[in-house]
């Protein structure tokens, strides 16, 4: 391999690892955001009906936040462990394009 190709997939790595950060800020944050939202929806209806009124669209929304919570700690454990990279988004020509021999190939 050349010294150019090593430096091209180097560079695929790091743009890959900075769109994942990008991508783990971004997600935790709107976790965040959802979970308060929620939170501030509960203590309301709390505050309204009284705990023993609550309804089954109230403890439904919790659900809906551990499921949202679960979904968001598994990519971004996937993130991790693929540091930043995954097939997903990829065309046929760019799977088509990674040598067998390249890190890059390798962790996908």
């Amino acid at each position: 391999m050349s010294h150019h190709g090593s430096t091209e997939i180097s560079g695929h790595l790091a743009a890959a690892e900075a769109a994942f950060k990008q991508f783990a800020l971004e997600s935790w944050v709107l976790t965040s955001v959802a979970i308060l939202i929620c939170a501030l929806r509960t203590y309301a209806r709390v505050r309204v009906v009284g705990m023993k009124n609550l309804c089954v669209d109230d403890y439904m929304v919790w659900v809906g936040v551990v499921c949202y919570t679960t979904l968001t700690a598994m990519a971004y454990c996937e993130g991790t462990k693929a540091k930043g990279l995954a097939n997903t988004a990829m065309t046929d020509a760019e799977r088509a394009a990674l040598s067998p021999m390249d890190a890059e190939y390798r962790q996908r």
